[in-house]
């Protein structure tokens, strides 16, 4: 029921949003694991309240609530889980629920406290006269009042400890994805424009190769498990920049292993797979290798069948670099977390 309200009602505009599967299944999962049990939490734990809200002065619970309410507030809206390391997601997930709990549970009390205040002429003639001076009624109202400010202080503690040292695995991390970010697409960017505009053969292998190893060497800090797989990679993009010169053949084939590669350490993500930058990359290359495949030579040595002109070379290889510049500004560090490479 809460479940159904929460995506009816508050959130009725944001799953009116077209989402992607990933996007609609972060939404739901979030839902279900985060908003819904801290909702049920907070709403239980402040009826505990209500007895000492009847029966006692609670001006120093009030007096609690004010900062705790505005500190649990500023923590909740500052963490984000956009810098959050992908192997540490479910912590995220309990750092957030714990700060959500807090917020709501401080909002929830106050509320409870400012509706008993201002309706005090409406419910006090109906407490018995025994009721109010019994001290055991009296101290058990005391004591669920406690159990519900030492949960919602507990949470505070929690989720401020939680997101500390989270704050410590972020260190260099946040550096790291922005020198991928200049770097990488810079150089996917520059390169993609000059093979567009024309260039001498060797420059164009140098070019190819320098792209390929910047960004290859990027994804090797991301997917460290398999730094020896991406080492093989950034060998061949050595190649192109040490040997500019090879035969256009050669310098071709590793062009084409480099682009394949690149497409095999993208996670296997739905998203990422039906995206139309992902599919001009696999189309383009699928043509790239059938003409490399197709080339033959008639009897004076000059290329004939399925042969594709340098300057279309050139421009189709520009398209793929111009997608994988696409791809990576989408999705991010988020685009090489493959578990399968790993693998």
């Amino acid at each position: 029921m809460l479940n159904q309200l929460i995506r009816t009602k508050i959130l009725r505009c944001f799953y009116d949003i077209p989402l992607s599967n990933f996007e609609k299944e972060m939404a739901d999962d979030a839902i279900k694991h985060k908003y819904v049990p801290s909702l049920l939490t907070a709403f239980c734990y402040s009826m505990l309240l209500v007895p000492s809200l009847l029966l006692l002065d609670t001006a120093i619970v009030v007096s609690v609530l004010i900062p705790t309410t505005m500190v649990a507030g500023t923590a909740w809206f500052s963490v984000s889980l956009a810098s959050m390391k992908k192997k540490f997601e479910n912590f995220g997930m309990e750092l957030t629920t714990h700060l959500f709990t807090a917020f709501v549970l401080s909002l929830i009390m106050l509320f409870f406290a400012t509706l008993t205040s201002l309706t005090t002429v409406i419910w006090r003639p109906y407490i018995p006269e025994s009721v109010e001076s019994n001290s055991y009624i009296l101290l058990g109202a005391a004591i669920l009042a406690v159990c519900v400010v030492g949960k919602l202080l507990f949470s505070i503690f929690v989720g401020s400890l939680e997101y500390d040292i989270n704050d410590a695995m972020l260190t260099g991390q946040n550096e790291a994805a922005e020198r991928f970010f200049k770097q990488s697409l810079s150089l996917l960017f520059t390169t993609s424009q000059q093979l567009r505009q024309g260039m001498d053969l060797q420059v164009a292998n140098y070019s190819l190769g320098l792209a390929f190893y910047e960004v290859f060497n990027n994804i090797k800090e991301i997917q460290v498990s398999t730094a020896s797989k991406i080492d093989k990679l950034l060998k061949n993009a050595n190649e192109l920049i040490g040997t500019p010169a090879m035969e256009q053949k050669e310098a071709d084939g590793i062009v084409l292993e480099l682009i394949s590669s690149f497409i095999n350490v993208c996670v296997d993500d739905e998203d990422v797979r039906a995206h139309r930058s992902f599919e001009a990359i696999v189309f383009e290359l699928d043509c790239l290798e059938k003409n490399h495949e197709k080339d033959e030579f008639d009897k004076n040595g000059e290329k004939t069948k399925g042969y594709e002109i340098q300057e279309m070379v050139d421009t189709r290889m520009a398209i793929v670099f111009s997608e994988m510049s696409n791809l990576i500004e989408e999705f991010g560090p988020r685009l090489f977390n493959n578990k399968k490479m790993e693998e």
